[in-house]
């Protein structure tokens, strides 16, 4: 099923490098989504990085990256912690022809992270011309799985999303996960995986974090989604590390609107239920975002609830945290689950990528 897309290093090694290096930076096929991704189903995800290099178009239906430290341009991909690195690294060796060039492994160090990863190899030398650069450097936002078939997608990143709760935050992985994007538009996702509220575990919301990335992929907005078992709650407890994130994005990025996915249960009547406040006051007087929401909605045959289902006025909801303490206009979107089950019923699941991804378009008109 087909969804249209917005038009939208050669490093040196290190003599310092340790023997054994147990984690692999990947960039193209094999991120959490994309139609590779499940080669990665033994190894967990610590976080998002951008790596000095430049991201060539192969034309083959995959990227190839020439890293180089000195490089003012950036790859961006997923870094991974490998359980058993020696057959992890063979099996990633054949999948990427190491042994004919098509690409050659290299040790690369980034903020004093050690790790490997997959760059151009001779075969691919032809490829490595200035019109075959991807400016962004980022697969996602090039070629993404998401363009074309958006119901594989989300299923590959829910296969993996599925088991974070038993996965813990440590050092490296702070449980979430930042896409940066070129739009001033944060898309959200706090309980795309389990969290913990009153001590007592919570399910992920499912598809959340999904959505949040493919919303990532067809427009350029921000991203940020959680990917461990959440301790703190993001969208009950104020001192969550969740929140610290969010705060760090919008100040950095000037982000100027913030979309925050939740999910509620299919018996509810409607597809979605905004949360702006008690009197739309999460939205810092502009009104016209509601309408924009509105008329995208009846545009897509999505059915909106009423404003006092969803409020998310009663704690301090990331919605109510980032218009308050932030400053940014905010809304809260509790999606009905009949519409996130791409298994189940796929047509309603692309009804409603399509309506989220125009309501962003509209968005960024709206505050251009």
């Amino acid at each position: 099923m087909e969804i249209s897309c917005i038009p939208r290093i050669q490093t040196q090694p290190r003599t310092n490098m340790p023997q054994k290096i147990n984690k692999v930076f990947v960039y193209g096929t094999l991120l959490q989504g994309e139609f590779r991704s499940r080669l990665m189903s033994d190894c967990k995800l610590l976080n998002v990085l951008e790596v000095p290099g430049i991201l060539y178009d192969t034309a083959r239906g995959y990227p190839a990256a020439v890293f180089d430290e000195k490089s003012q341009q950036t790859v961006c991909g997923e870094l991974y912690i490998m359980g058993n690195p020696s057959n992890k690294l063979k099996e990633l060796d054949e999948v990427e022809s190491v042994d004919t060039s098509l690409f050659k492994r290299v040790p690369l160090n980034h903020r004093e992270i050690d790790f490997y990863s997959y760059g151009a190899g001779s075969l691919l030398q032809d490829c490595k011309v200035p019109q075959n650069k991807i400016t962004e450097g980022n697969w996602r936002r090039f070629s993404s799985l998401s363009f074309h078939d958006p119901i594989s997608f989300a299923l590959n990143f829910e296969d993996r999303q599925k088991y974070l709760y038993r996965e813990a935050i440590s050092p490296n992985a702070e449980g979430s996960v930042y896409i940066r994007g070129d739009l001033p538009i944060l898309v959200s996702a706090p309980h795309a995986s389990v969290h913990e509220r009153m001590g007592k575990l919570k399910r992920q919301e499912f598809y959340t974090g999904a959505l949040s990335v493919l919303m990532h992929a067809l427009t350029g907005c921000h991203t940020l989604y959680t990917n461990r078992l959440m301790k703190s709650d993001p969208n009950y407890n104020d001192d969550s590390p969740y929140k610290a994130k969010l705060t760090e994005i919008v100040k950095t990025n000037e982000i100027k609107f913030l979309i925050d996915l939740h999910g509620t249960g299919s018996e509810r009547e409607h597809d979605i239920y905004p949360g702006v406040g008690i009197s739309k006051e999460f939205l810092l007087s502009n009104d016209n975002f509601m309408d924009g929401l509105e008329s995208e909605a009846a545009l897509n045959d999505i059915s909106v609830g009423g404003l006092d289902i969803f409020p998310a006025a009663k704690q301090m909801t990331v919605t109510k945290y980032a218009a308050r303490e932030l400053g940014v206009p905010s809304i809260q979107l509790e999606i009905n689950r009949r519409l996130r089950q791409p298994e189940k019923t796929p047509q309603e699941f692309i009804k409603l990528v399509k309506f989220l991804r125009d309501f962003i378009e509209k968005l960024s008109y709206l505050i251009s």
